[in-house]
């Protein structure tokens, strides 16, 4: 028993630490935008790869005394996780290997990922700087995996999943929503427009994520959650209390389970009369109307799509949550429609208190007619209960309705939005081919579109989380994150269908938004299948907690004959037990074929084995104190002498074999230690980057130049691979030391558009034409559609032919000239051609500028003079 509450202290104590980290991980991302932008993501990868390492270094020492202690350390945790013990059925063992491999894919994947990244860092990517910051959040998509899969095997683990689960949902729902209140101040919780394309009202819902397309894509998550919780529960009112029926406020099927068990059966009929009553389907019909509300106010054309698809998906194949599922959202859904309309005409800008009265009024008018139509949906039968959907549908056509007609422009009209994203995928996959299998490492997009796209649009995502792994890890990369996929929504289908809604929301909504750029969309997409497969162990583990029927054998009972006054057990089977002959005073086993059993002369007062067969037995006699073995020809028997204190081997013949550590053990050791070296690594890269961004913002502070090259000296020091901070040192550092900087810098970003131009304009301005020829090619090859790049490029070459020309230097001037006149002409044959195709996607108004046309008659006169 001792040993068993070490096991189960150590394993808890893991769990509470995995689950501190889990809730890191979500405040980290309601804090850091959705985990969008990676440099203010450094300090808090900093602390995550620290605690991530201190916490694998706990695991590794602890596990190692427990084991040497006896304790059997974590075996309770791995057996868990790697599968159901006792399984005795064929199905059931199919069942738990297919959940092995499918745990395996979802948690080798990030690794693997990591893995290619790690490659790419090493042989020299399009952009280290770019490269490292994907490393570094894989690294945090793979130990968040790990974390929660862990904290799904284990009943303390589980509470804290099902429990961040919910606050984290309502944080980011409540927060979006009292900012339009005007109870809490975030400053680009409201996004504005002023196209009729981008917003009917030209106000949408963005959130603590910035991003009314990610924050809506979100809301859908957490709403059809919690939707079809709320349906499967209605759905089968018999097993309603096996349900995450409480789960909104933090209490998980796990916890209603324990404490059922442990109250016995009067205990589990008490905790189906509490399910029921008021209180609890109030506290499950809690967060559908905030969900819903949030979801329809970032008018997210997208994430409506989606979450429709994803239900009727599921719905068709678990046709029976479709009457349970009409009757729970009809009134959250009628209720966030009539506030989303109200809200709209406000502009998303209501005063605090008339606009939380008006919220918690649909609120509360939501729950009150939700909760009546549940309880009658699942009450009635015949025709009542047909009213009841009949109703329930009306409800859902109406908001429906209200929506559609406040948004109809949008849906039925042109969308540039739409045409646009198509020109980013063409553009995207024809330089996706350029390395189609192993791609061109982390940022490939962000740092080369300005060189691929074929129209002068603005967008530095492309807008499709696929295409993005494409160009990142090219084919093999992409097939490693749809094989994780597949195990994911196999294990969602298999062990928790309910799940599979909002899981199909972040698979669809990523083909037509940058989802997968955000990091919480990363983390509930592992977090998913942790909740199904916490609600298969839970169930597994309640269904073998209450055996159908069992038969005991009485232990250690016996029965004495007052005749003969001899004691005989009960049962002779039954392990240590004997029986007594008072005349003979003579001890004997019941069963002498038990191991350990004995039998006892009072007379002589010597103890002999009943059977001395078993390992291990003994005869001890009192007159010599020598012990001997029964069987001297059992392994590792000794007899040992009091008087010389000496134990020889009853059998000189046997060896005694050393104890090897198992294999297992030793893979396990070697997998924590790597895994705590590889945090640490990753710590210390993540530190680096986050002193360097220090210094560099402080720089962009500072207004005294000496200080200001000296911050960004520092920054440099920290992060030698970011270009941005090169190019700020360059311009305050003058002739060679500007360019040996540019190139050194170069050496991280090979074809980084801005750091080519800056070398240019160092080139421009000196004395050496071919190389500004040179350097002015690459920057314009990298980004052809720059008005201010074009201009100065042909200014800087009739400059430097003008300088020429008095130096008395014709030949080299006039080679000048016509490089300028070259120059004009590739512009004004680009900008033609842009104008013939329309300007509908010339977001960067790439047009032939008046002082481009100057330029031209400055380098015609200039020709005909020499």
């Amino acid at each position: 028993m001792w040993r068993f509450k070490k096991d189960w202290s150590l394993e808890s104590s893991i769990a509470y630490i995995c689950g501190g980290l889990v809730i890191a991980a979500g405040v980290g991302a309601c804090l850091l935008r959705g985990l969008f932008f990676t440099d203010e993501m450094y300090p808090f990868l900093t602390l995550w790869f620290v605690l991530c390492c201190a916490c694998s270094l706990y695991i590794l020492v602890g596990v190692g005394i427990w084991r040497r202690s006896g304790g059997g350390v974590g075996a309770g945790a791995v057996r868990g996780f790697t599968g159901v013990n006792g399984v005795s059925k064929v199905s059931e063992v199919s069942q738990v290997s297919g959940e092995n491999r499918a745990l395996r894919i979802l948690l080798s994947v990030p690794l693997i990922i990591l893995s290619l990244y790690v490659i790419h860092w090493l042989c020299g990517p399009l952009s280290s700087q770019g490269t490292m910051n994907e490393m570094l959040r894989w690294g945090l998509y793979a130990s968040f995996a790990i974390l929660v899969c862990f904290c799904a095997v284990n009943l303390v683990g589980r509470r804290i999943l099902n429990v961040i689960w919910s606050m984290l949902g309502m944080t980011l729902c409540l927060s979006a929503l009292l900012a339009v209140c005007g109870v809490v101040k975030l400053p680009f919780a409201v996004a504005y427009s002023n196209s009729a394309e981008v917003s009917a009202t030209g106000v949408r819902l963005a959130g603590l994520m910035e991003y009314p397309n990610a924050f809506g894509a979100v809301m859908a998550v957490f709403l059809l959650e919690r939707l079809f919780a709320v349906a499967v529960y209605y759905g089968d009112p018999k097993k309603s209390t096996n349900m995450l029926g409480a789960r909104s406020v933090g209490l998980g099927m796990e916890c209603a389970d324990a404490e059922r068990r442990s109250r016995g059966e009067e205990g589990v009929e008490a905790e189906q009369g509490k399910a029921g009553s008021t209180t609890a389907a109030l506290l499950r019909l809690l967060p559908l109307f905030p969900y819903t509300a949030a979801l329809l106010l970032t008018e997210s054309r997208g994430a409506w799509l989606t979450a429709a698809c994803a239900c009727a998906a599921v719905l068709l194949w678990k046709r029976q949550l479709i009457a349970p599922l009409l009757a729970a959202g009809a009134a959250p859904v009628a209720a966030a429609a009539l506030l989303y309309r109200q809200l709209a005409r406000a502009g998303l800008a209501v005063e605090p208190v008339p606009g939380l009265l008006l919220l918690a009024g649909h609120w509360a008018g939501a729950l009150l007619a939700g909760l009546w139509l549940c309880r009658r949906q699942r009450g009635a039968a015949g025709t009542a209960r047909a009213a009841m959907l009949a109703l329930a549908a009306a409800g859902w056509t109406a908001a429906g309705i209200a929506v559609l007609l406040h948004v109809r422009e949008r849906i039925t009209g042109p969308s540039s939005t739409v045409s646009a994203r198509g020109l980013f995928y063409r553009d995207a996959w024809r330089l996706a081919v350029e390395a189609p299998w192993l791609g061109r490492g982390g940022e490939t997009w962000r740092h080369s579109y300005l060189a691929a796209q074929s129209r002068p649009y603005v967008g530095s995502q492309v807008h499709n989380g696929y295409l993005d792994i494409l160009l990142n890890l090219g084919f093999v990369g992409l097939a490693a994150i749809l094989l994780m996929l597949l195990a994911a929504g196999w294990l969602l289908a298999t062990k928790s269908p309910r799940l599979l809604p909002p899981f199909l929301v972040i698979v669809l909504h990523s083909v037509v938004d940058f989802d997968w750029s955000y990091g919480l969309f990363w983390l509930l997409l592992f977090w998913l299948p942790a909740i199904a497969l916490a609600e298969h162990k839970q169930k597994h583990q309640s269904a073998s907690t209450h055996p159908q029927s069992e038969t005991k054998l009485p232990t250690h009972s016996t029965s004495t004959n007052p005749l003969t006054n001899v004691t005989t057990p009960a049962n002779p089977l039954i392990a240590h037990s004997t029986s007594t002959n008072p005349l003979t005073n003579v001890t004997t086993p019941a069963n002498p074929l038990i191991v350990h059993s004995t039998s006892t002369n009072r007379l002589t007062n010597v103890s002999t084995p009943a059977n001395p067969l078993i390992a291990h037995s003994t005869s001890t006699n009192p007159l010599t104190n020598v012990t001997t073995p029964a069987n001297p020809l059992i392994a590792h028997s000794t007899s040992t002498n009091p008087l010389t204190n000496v134990s020889t081997p009853a059998n000189p013949l046997i060896a005694h074999s050393t104890p090897k550590k198992p294999p297992q053990i030793r893979l396990r050791r070697l997998i924590g230690t790597a895994a705590c070296c590889f945090s640490l690594m990753l710590g210390v890269l993540s530190f680096h980057a986050a002193q360097g961004e220090k210094f560099y913002r402080q720089a962009i502070m500072s207004v005294d130049p000496s200080v200001k090259v000296e911050l960004l000296q520092q920054s440099l020091g920290w992060n030698p691979r970011s270009p941005r901070t090169a190019i700020a040192l360059s311009r305050l550092l003058s002739g060679e030391q500007s360019v040996s900087l540019l190139r050194q810098s170069l050496l991280y970003s090979p074809e980084n558009a801005s750091l080519s131009w800056e070398l240019a304009e160092r080139w421009m301005s000196s004395d050496h034409p071919g190389a500004a020829l040179y350097w002015i090619g690459q920057s314009l090859r990298l980004d052809k559609y720059n008005n201010a790049k074009w201009v100065k490029a042909i200014e800087g070459m009739l400059l430097m032919g003008q300088k020429k020309l008095a130096e008395g230097k014709r030949k080299e001037g006039l080679v000048c000239v016509a490089s300028g006149n070259e120059l004009l002409l590739e512009y004004r044959k680009l900008a033609e051609e842009e104008a013939n195709k329309g300007g509908q996607h010339n977001d960067r108004e790439f047009q032939m500028t008046e002082q481009a046309d100057d330029l031209s008659r400055r380098l015609s006169m200039l020709a005909l003079r020499f």
